[in-house]
């Protein structure tokens, strides 16, 4: 049988619910003989003969009524010997209870043996239950006549008020049973249970069969509505102070463990529904101290069993005690779990307080370690993390003397590790082999006992872990705690996703800002390469234009001067025709920079150039030698260069620098090293002259413009350096600062000189 419960949606859940009460029409139907005898009891003209015509069709009955009369008339002369001789005796009422309570009795099943185990349904248990709720229903209706219940009525009520569980027990035993095994392992309301498991409750079955069994709707209701309250049952029902009645017995009969119902939560103490139903106060009293001899006397005189007083009291005083021992363990659990959540709360309370917005996956590591003690209840502990990728392990421990913490990077093993997808594994386990480069990290004082592994994963994923040493089985020591520990585990590995997130978020915000660096200067780079480009253009559509009307001034200029005998006209000639030609060398530079010829690429010992020009410069300038230095840092190796267009760029950078000093006595440093991680060589020349203030060195490389003095050049000198460093391949950039001085960097590709093919001989 598949359960129908809480697992299905609502309508597929009500259509099961109706399913199963479809089933209860192939339920056997009350005994005839009880339900004549109850319509004809239920009238006012119906005659004695009529009832004893009625029970002498059934032997067994007459002698079971027989057995009551004498029991009850023991003082009788010669006993009662006939059947209508006990009717009158006994009354219809009695005679009517005796009839449903056997047949009852039959259906039900109670005749079947005990069962000592209470998380099953037991047939006689639940009689016995039965029998005593409707002994208490009878007792306290006439103990509170104002209530306006018949005993009998009440009696009738309380025998038959669960009716609904023998029947689901009937169609579906082990859902049943199932049902009754949660209610007890949670101690749990049944109806709750039987909702769950089966998709309908005995509250609803019963009162279907009640209807299907034609039971005045008195008994409906009280089957139906019995776990109402009083001021919870409709005004529409007809018998609401039976309903109350019959959940008051039922409470009491609970309460006094006569009996198995399956119901083990008690909302409201019989004590608290009786003085809701206005009950006298020694009534509840009364009724409770009589029930158990009351119970084991109706069922004696029934002849249901062989119950007696003892044995009741002494199965109550057994269930109880069971109840009270099994709540006692519970009690004990509960406060042992309730301790460990305490104490792994506390833990992640202090690894919280070690943290802030900015930690890092090796600051929850620690703070991790600092906590494991307590909360593993260990003297020591250690954590790990794993960073993204598992590019690095951050270690911490805790020790006597305090935190410590290392970083390694994995080894192929346990990187392998690391990045396998975490499967449903136990919570605690032996640490495996892949951990010894972790476990290598951490002193041998604070790794005294075998290493045991809680991992700490998300999604699959292996963040971190606990290590806890211990020489007794860690995983057994904690399976009290795994559920605690397990949310421990879930919270650090939270605060790890976090760490690395946080981390991942800080190395994307510095990669942006150095995207974002690179990309503004390589947006002025592009500017400055239009510019010139611009410019250059422009320069070489001027001297095209320019050329032809220099050449005819300065050729025109030098034959009139050739031919003039005034020596005043001859010498101004001569000036018209020199600046002509300086007009023309002008023009030439500006075909040179907008036009650059390639370079003619050979191999170049740098350190020798830069020495060749210090030797120059310094027989053009008067400047000391102990001013200007050459340094080179280790081998540099030949570059493939233009050496001509070299000295040109280093030149004019070293022209810059004496200009910066401005005979101020400073000095030039020229700096040469190779970087072969790069591939490059860079040059710097630096000189602690005027330098350069922001709006100056913004425009350094413009063509036309100078901040020389006056007459001193014009403005091409470092364009041009920086066409032939580009051309190159290379990078040419200056840093100054106003009274500071100005350094100049060239950054030139290394190039393996590139031999001329070999010629082959002439054969």
């Amino acid at each position: 049988m598949t359960s129908l419960g809480s697992a299905l949606p609502p309508a597929e859940r009500t259509a099961a619910a109706e399913q199963i009460l479809s089933r209860l029409e192939s339920l056997p139907t009350l005994a005839p003989i009880a339900v004549k005898l109850l319509a004809l009891t239920s009238s006012s003209g119906t005659a004695a003969a009529d009832v004893v015509a009625l029970l002498a069709r059934d032997q067994s009955l007459t002698a079971r009524i027989l057995s009551v009369a004498n029991n009850c008339a023991r003082t009788a002369p010669g006993g009662v010997k006939t059947l209508d001789r006990a009717v009158v005796l006994l009354g219809f009422a009695t005679v009517r209870s005796i009839v449903l309570a056997v047949k009852f009795f039959e259906y039900f099943g109670g005749s079947q043996p005990a069962q000592d185990d209470a998380s099953t349904f037991s047939p006689s248990e639940f009689w016995r239950h039965s029998l005593a709720v409707a002994c208490a229903a009878r007792g306290l209706a006439s103990a509170c006549p104002g209530l306006g219940v018949r005993p009998d009525e009440a009696w009738i009520a309380g025998l038959i008020h669960d009716l609904g569980k023998v029947a689901l027990h009937a169609l579906f035993p082990k859902a049943y049973q199932r049902a009754v095994a949660t209610a007890y392992e949670g101690r749990g309301d049944i109806v709750d249970c039987e909702r769950e498991v089966l998709g309908v409750d005995h509250t609803v079955t019963g009162h279907r069969v009640a209807r299907l069994w034609k039971l005045p709707r008195s008994y409906q209701e009280a089957i139906w509505l019995h776990h109402l309250s009083l001021d919870q049952v409709s005004g529409s029902a007809q018998s609401r102070e039976l309903v109350a009645l019959i959940q008051l017995a039922d409470t009491l009969a609970r309460e006094q463990h006569i009996g198995r119902s399956g119901n083990h939560q008690i909302y409201e103490s019989s004590a608290d529904i009786a003085r809701r139903l206005g009950a006298p106060a020694d009534a509840l009293e009364r009724v409770t101290s009589q029930l158990v001899g009351e119970v084991a006397e109706q069922a004696a005189l029934l002849g249901l069993d062989g119950t007696t007083t003892e044995a009741l009291y002494l199965r109550a005083v057994t269930d109880a005690n069971a109840q009270l021992s099994r709540l006692h363990n519970e009690l004990l659990t509960t406060n042992q779990r309730l301790a460990a959540g305490a104490r792994f709360f506390r833990a992640t309370a202090l690894v919280a307080s070690r943290l802030d917005g900015q930690s890092d996956v090796a600051d929850v590591v620690a703070a991790i370690a600092a906590a494991g003690p307590a909360a593993l209840q260990r003297p020591t502990a250690a954590a790990f993390g794993v960073r993204s990728a598992a590019s690095m392990v951050d270690v911490a421990w805790m020790d006597g003397t305090g935190a410590s913490a290392a970083t390694v990077t994995p080894d192929a093993a346990l990187r392998d590790w690391l990045n396998a997808r975490q499967k449903g594994e136990a919570l605690i386990r032996r640490a495996p082999a892949e951990l010894r480069q972790v476990l290598a990290c951490i002193p041998a004082a604070v790794a005294c006992g075998e290493p045991w592994l809680a991992p700490v994963a998300r999604g699959g994923e292996l963040l971190g872990g606990i290590i806890l040493f211990s020489d007794e089985d860690a995983a057994e020591r904690i399976a009290a705690e795994q559920a605690e520990l397990n949310a421990f585990v879930a919270s650090l590995g939270l605060t790890l996703e976090t760490a690395r997130a946080q981390a991942a978020a800080r190395q994307l915000s510095e990669d942006l800002a150095e995207t974002n660096r690179r990309l503004q200067q390589a947006q002025a780079r592009l500017l400055r390469q239009r510019t010139l480009s611009m410019i250059a253009e422009m320069a070489s559509g001027a001297a095209h234009e320019l050329n032809s009307p220099l050449a005819v001034i300065s050729g025109r200029a030098q034959m009139l001067r050739d031919r003039s005998p005034d020596p005043e006209t001859r010498r101004a000639l001569e000036i018209i025709h020199a600046r002509a030609h300086e007009c023309s060398r002008i023009v030439s530079e500006l075909l040179e920079f907008a036009q650059p010829r390639p370079p003619d690429r050979a191999a170049v010992d740098l350190p020798a150039l830069l020495t060749e020009l210090r030797e120059s410069l310094l027989s053009e300038r008067s400047m000391p030698a102990s001013s200007f230095r050459v340094d080179v840092s280790g081998v540099i190796p030949s570059i493939h260069a233009d050496a001509a267009q070299l000295q040109t760029v280093f030149r004019e950078l070293l022209a810059n620098a004496f200009d910066a000093l401005f005979e101020s006595g400073g000095f030039i440093a020229v700096n040469c090293v190779a970087r072969p991680a790069d591939d490059v060589v860079e040059v710097t020349v630096r000189d602690n002259g005027i330098g350069m203030p922001p709006a100056v060195l913004e425009r350094a490389f413009d063509p036309f413009f100078s901040h020389r003095r006056a007459g001193r050049g014009r403005g091409f000198g470092l364009a041009r350096a920086y066409r032939i460093v580009e051309q190159h391949g290379g990078r040419l950039w200056l840093q100054s600062c106003a009274g500071e001085g100005t350094t100049a960097h060239v950054v030139l590709p290394i190039e393996s000189v590139r031999e001329p093919p070999a010629r082959e001989p002439r054969g």
